[in-house]
């Protein structure tokens, strides 16, 4: 049974063909990593950008981004038989937000997930966030993705607009994931002691996997 409810249904019926955006600069040497993609995961920050710091526990958001997407892509080909690219594979790789989006139409993939974790001057604040670039190509894929997100325990706020390169230069169906806040103190203990990546991965494949059945 697919978790997808009535607002998704309606809302992909919108969707009657990719859009490409005509945003930034051409890549004209990107290649995907794996030659082809069903779906490509894009762990957030990298390089000398480290995204949220959690200084406290030592925590760097490339680094645990990184982590999850080679765990939801494990997810996604043992379990479910995907094939699946990574836009980076270590932390010393530094992208540019178009180039990302680029990688995906590379690889030629259905599915484009960028990865993020969230930060707040309140520690206390933490809850799960979807967004889109293209309302034609990638509301619906977000509010399927916002769904997935329900099972991490946290509340759901709702699917907003980015203006992302990744998510604009993406030729295919594209969502932003924030899935939990680094600088809640709470979720900074699960993340240093490992336990709450795993249902992060976890929450990202069932979206994923939920969004290509609606496409059979």
């Amino acid at each position: 049974m697919w978790r997808a409810g009535a607002i998704v249904l309606l809302a992909i019926g919108l969707l009657v063909a990719p859009v490409g955006a005509e945003h930034g600069p051409f890549f004209d040497d990107v290649e995907c990593p794996t030659g082809f993609a069903q779906i490509v995961l894009d762990a957030g920050h990298g390089g000398p950008d480290p995204g949220a710091v959690h200084e406290t526990y030592g925590l760097y958001e490339k680094t645990l981004t990184l982590g999850i997407a080679e765990r939801t892509a494990e997810i996604l080909r043992i379990d479910y038989g995907y094939r699946v690219a990574l836009t980076r594979q270590d932390n010393e790789t530094e992208l540019g937000n178009s180039e990302r989006g680029e990688i995906a139409n590379a690889c030629g993939a259905k599915a484009f997930v960028e990865i993020h974790l969230n930060a707040s001057l309140d520690r206390d604040v933490d809850y799960a966030q979807t967004f889109w670039g293209e309302k034609e190509k990638d509301l619906a894929f977000s509010l399927v993705m916002n769904e997935a997100l329900g099972s991490l325990g946290i509340p759901l706020n709702a699917v907003e607009r980015f203006d992302n390169g990744g998510l604009l230069r993406a030729k295919m169906p594209s969502v932003l994931v924030e899935a939990v806040f680094l600088s809640n103190t709470g979720e900074a203990k699960d993340l240093t002691n490992g336990t709450r990546q795993e249902g992060i991965a976890q929450a990202i494949a069932l979206g994923v996997v939920d969004w290509m059945r609606l496409l059979e």
